[in-house]
């Protein structure tokens, strides 16, 4: 609640969000240097996900033909790419986030983990992901 106490603050300072003008930092920054509120954000946006991508591939499974290689890019801890791994086993998936989001997570057969930063390189794939 304390980004929205500094709704007037922020107005006025030229900070991204309000978040970083309570906290000094923007929230995925912010998330990077606490564990607890890194796990909480990635587990909302995992529930998020679960959702869309289920309707993606029931729906929408002719997106997926031909493709030999997919990256998520911002793919947090791999729910998207998870479910296209395990519904495209011959499709190679690869989960593209910051170092601390993807640190300790495995991949499997067809899905693996890249740390990295997106606004300085993304790795080559026949498909790139983007989910807001």
């Amino acid at each position: 609640m304390d980004p929205w106490h500094s709704l007037s603050k922020w107005f006025t300072n030229g900070d991204s969000t309000p978040f970083a003008t309570t906290h000094g930092k923007p929230l995925f920054e912010y998330a990077g240097d606490d564990p607890r509120v890194n796990r909480l954000l990635n587990e909302a946006m995992g529930s998020d996900a679960q959702l869309i991508i289920s309707v993606l591939i029931k729906n929408g499974k002719g997106v997926f033909e031909g493709l030999k290689s997919l990256v998520d890019v911002g793919g947090g801890t791999g729910t998207v790419a998870k479910a296209i791994s395990n519904a495209f086993p011959e499709l190679k998936c690869s989960v593209f986030d910051l170092p601390h989001v993807v640190e300790g997570l495995e991949g499997g057969n067809n899905l693996s983990y890249i740390g990295g930063d997106m606004f300085k390189s993304v790795p080559s794939a026949n498909a790139i992901l983007l989910k807001v």
